[in-house]
């Protein structure tokens, strides 16, 4: 969408913020016998119906004259929760109105050609719509108008908006080297979520700190059908390698040559566990040393069972599902 799209309007809305007054933006007319609040003035909808429900959140709904479908919600205080285009656009005034001007003029609004909707939550302000080329676009900010998430469909994020969200922490790690299309970003709490593919087309995802260590990472035929890498198998193909190590690896299958108790891990194991669980993991096994490599099964943030695979730092680098 251009900048002359998203021109701010006299009626200026800061939707996060709260910073309106409720009575300004309830002050309404009259559509059909329905009060509309101040942001849907002006559209000359047709049709309109309100809902009132139980917490005093109203939810509207009226026609464009060129028959978009408009939803909206507001709380009782008269605060934009959400305003939607079914299968259409949003007007530009109402962009103007309910995104701040902070907003506006970031990189990443600049991407959008068309915005269906707009939604504020406790957390973040989602915008949604299309790219020029009809991919589908989704940005969020968050209370202090920064740009916290952006995905796309299939197309590459522009690297000004890579390096708006991501710190040179994260962009410098060896991890980020190995994507070769990056099409989402999150960053909230000090964490930092990167998906896309890879060189060969592959889907891939990480995950880092702020200090730019990697908290997850692994690739889609790392998980595709629950199955392991071959690597992690035992000689006959079954998953008995590794598992039939480790520290309880004494006794018979620990004795003889070159069967002895593998070296415990080298690096602070409980540090590790602090940093996994931090990122979302829970449910711990026994790590266990399979040459320069620490296994470690555990619940990964989905709730699935996953292995863990630690570098001698103990900084995981590939997560494989069991």
């Amino acid at each position: 969408m251009t900048r002359k799209h998203l021109a701010s309007t006299a009626a200026l809305i800061a939707v996060l913020a709260g910073a309106v007054p409720a009575a300004a933006q309830t002050a309404a007319t009259q559509a059909g016998g329905v009060e509309l609040p101040a942001l849907l003035q002006g559209l000359d909808l047709t049709r309109v119906g309100v809902q009132t429900k139980r917490d005093g959140q109203r939810e509207y709904e009226g026609f464009l004259p060129d028959g978009t479908q408009i939803e909206a919600e507001f709380d009782m205080a008269g605060n934009l929760i959400k305003i939607e285009a079914d299968d259409g656009i949003l007007p530009a005034p109402v962009i103007g109105a309910a995104l701040s001007a902070e907003i506006r003029d970031t990189p990443a609004m600049a991407l959008f050609a068309r915005v269906d909707e707009i939604k504020r939550t406790p957390r973040h302000l989602e915008v949604k719509g299309w790219q020029e080329n009809g991919a589908e676009l989704e940005a969020k900010f968050a209370p202090d108008n920064s740009l916290i998430e952006v995905e796309t469909d299939d197309t590459a994020l522009p690297q000004p908006i890579i390096d708006a969200i991501l710190p040179q922490a994260v962009r410098g790690n060896e991890v980020m080297a190995q994507f070769g299309m990056i099409e989402e970003i999150k960053a909230e709490y000090g964490r930092f979520e990167v998906k896309g593919e890879d060189a060969g087309g592959q889907e891939m995802r990480a995950a880092f700190d702020e200090a730019g260590a990697v908290l997850r990472f692994g690739r889609d035929d790392d998980r595709r059908g629950g199955r392991e890498r071959d690597e992690d198998r035992g000689p006959r193909g079954d998953d008995r390698g590794p598992r039939a190590e480790g520290p309880r690896g004494d006794g018979p299958r620990g004795e003889g040559p070159g069967r002895g108790m593998p070296p415990a891990p080298q690096f602070d194991t409980v540090a590790a566990n602090q940093r996994l669980t931090q990122a979302g993991y829970s449910a711990f096994g026994i790590m266990r040393q399979e040459g320069p490599r620490v296994l470690l099964d555990a619940t990964n943030p989905d709730g699935e069972t996953v292995t863990l695979e630690l570098d001698p730092q103990g900084q995981l680098v590939r997560e494989t599902a069991r």
